[in-house]
C-alpha cells in the first residue's frame, strides 16, 4: 500500500484498500461465526420468568483470517472485477470494462498463479478418470470433487468447461 502510495498509483491504492475491507469484513464474518458456534454449544440457563439468560462468551475480536482464508477473499474480490467487466462489455462499456479488468489484474498479483486450460486439461482427465465417469450424466458426481481438487489453482468455469470436454470425449 505504501508503495502504490509514494509512487502515486492510485487505481492500486483503492485497490489495496477495498481488498483490505473485504479482508476485514471476512474476519468479521469470521468471529460472528465463532460466537453463533459458542452461543449455540453454551448450556441453557433461565432466569426467574423462564427466559434464557445470554451465556458470558469471551472471544478474541482480532481472531486471524487464515492464509486460505484471504486467498478466498481475494480471488471473489478479482471474480467480482471479471464479472463486473464482462458486465460491462454486454453493455457496450468497454472503457468500464477494461478499468474493471486492469483491477482484477492488481487483484492477481497477490494469488497464486492460476492453472492454464493446457496444463489443467491432463489433471481434469486423470481425474475424471479416477472417479470412473464415463458421460456427460457424470458431471454432477465429477464437479464437486474437480473443484475441491483445483480449489484456488484454477476457475471454476474453467474446470466445467474441460470437464464437459472430457466427459464429451
Amino acid at each position: 500500500m505504501k508503495g502504490a502510495m509514494r509512487s502515486g498509483d492510485r487505481r492500486r491504492v483503492e485497490v489495496i484498500r477495498m481488498t483490505l475491507a473485504a479482508l476485514k469484513n471476512a474476519q468479521m464474518a469470521l468471529v460472528e461465526a465463532a460466537y453463533d458456534e459458542a452461543y449455540a454449544a453454551a448450556p441453557v440457563v433461565l432466569d426467574e420468568q423462564g427466559e434464557r439468560v445470554a451465556p458470558e462468551i469471551t472471544l478474541d475480536r482480532n481472531m486471524p483470517l487464515g492464509e486460505a482464508a484471504m486467498q478466498e477473499t481475494i480471488a471473489k474480490e478479482a471474480k467480482r472485477r471479471r464479472d463486473a467487466a464482462e458486465a460491462f462489455r454486454k453493455g457496450g462499456r468497454a472503457e468500464l470494462a477494461a478499468e474493471e479488468e486492469a483491477e482484477a489484474a492488481i487483484l492477481d498479483a497477490y494469488l497464486p498463479r492460476q492453472l492454464t486450460a493446457e496444463e489443467l486439461r491432463p489433471q481434469v482427465a486423470a481425474a475424471i478418470a479416477a472417479l470412473g465417469a464415463s458421460g456427460p450424466a457424470d458431471m454432477g458426481r465429477v464437479m464437486p470433487a474437480l473443484m475441491q481438487q483445483f480449489k484456488g489453482r484454477a476457475d471454476g468455469r474453467l474446470i466445467s468447461q474441460l470437464a464437459r470436454e472430457v466427459l464429451a470425449s
